[in-house]
């Protein structure tokens, strides 16, 4: 069981990096309260999650149906009991900056009802989409119908993005300044303010999700190769950070994420 993704296309592939969406059946559903595990991703999105047109998540429906999230840099969780559908929006590390004529860094580990975005009742016309691939349709045509307002892209803070993907095994803040020829201060302030998050914290996360993707393709058995392949420089280093990202143990989540489903916001725990 895995999330449906689908790629923008045009002047949007600037400011989103995919769309998906994914539904839990309610023959998995029955009579069971489950967790849904957000650990630090670094990323900030559009999700759209119902039942039956009510909010699916959170005790007692706690959230939204439709909100807007920040970049996760702590880990956090929430219920559910009974199926739902999630449809989401996945940004490019500007994005939602630019895209939203927003402050990333203000709603970090946080999220705000897409609603105070939009006049133009975006969740109301989400929630009477007939099918997943409509909802998709409405997000597309409602961030493509901002394209034309966005902000400029900081294209510093783009080069330095594209230097801690292709280097994440070793990449520091000091060997980026170098590179970028860029003082500290002048660097880290151009970063949160387009990104935000701090250049080294989200090179930390960057890595710690390198980290997921490892062991859930099982690449490594052991902690210490993890740990040696993203060039940590010793093992408790990779311990503090896992714990600090996920709020596990390495061993304990080395078995919850190859047990678990994995969605772009989230870990469904087994």
């Amino acid at each position: 069981m895995k999330p449906t993704v689908s790629q923008p296309y045009g002047p949007l592939s600037s400011f989103v990096d995919y769309f998906w969406t994914f539904d839990w059946p309610r023959s998995e559903a029955v009579g069971q309260v489950r967790t849904m595990k957000m650990f630090a991703t670094g990323v900030s999105g559009i999700l759209f999650q119902h039942h039956d047109g009510r909010p699916a998540l959170g005790a007692n429906g706690g959230c939204a149906t439709s909100f807007l999230y920040g970049k996760r840099t702590r880990p956090s969780q929430t219920i559910f009991n009974g199926p739902f559908a999630l449809t989401g929006v996945v940004f490019k590390p500007q994005g939602l900056g630019r895209l939203l004529n927003t402050q990333p860094v203000a709603i970090n580990d946080g999220s705000v009802p897409l609603k105070d975005f939009s006049n133009d009742k975006i969740g109301e016309r989400l929630l009477n989409a007939r099918s997943q691939r409509e909802r998709i349709a409405l997000l597309d045509s409602y961030l493509r119908a901002r394209v034309d307002r966005s902000g400029p892209e900081d294209l510093l803070v783009t080069e330095s993005l594209c230097l801690i993907h292709d280097r994440i095994r070793s990449i520091r803040v000091p060997q980026l300044l170098k590179q970028l020829n860029v003082s500290e201060r002048q660097f880290e302030r151009r970063f949160v303010r387009a990104v935000g998050v701090s250049p080294h914290n989200y090179i930390r996360i960057a890595r710690f999700r390198k980290a997921l993707r490892l062991i859930k393709a099982h690449r490594f058995e052991r902690l210490s190769d993890i740990a040696y392949d993203l060039n940590f420089v010793d093992q408790s280093h990779f311990i503090k950070d896992v714990k600090a990202f996920s709020g596990y143990t390495p061993g304990n989540l080395i078995e919850t994420v190859r047990a678990g489903i994995e969605l772009p916001c989230a870990l469904i725990l087994p």
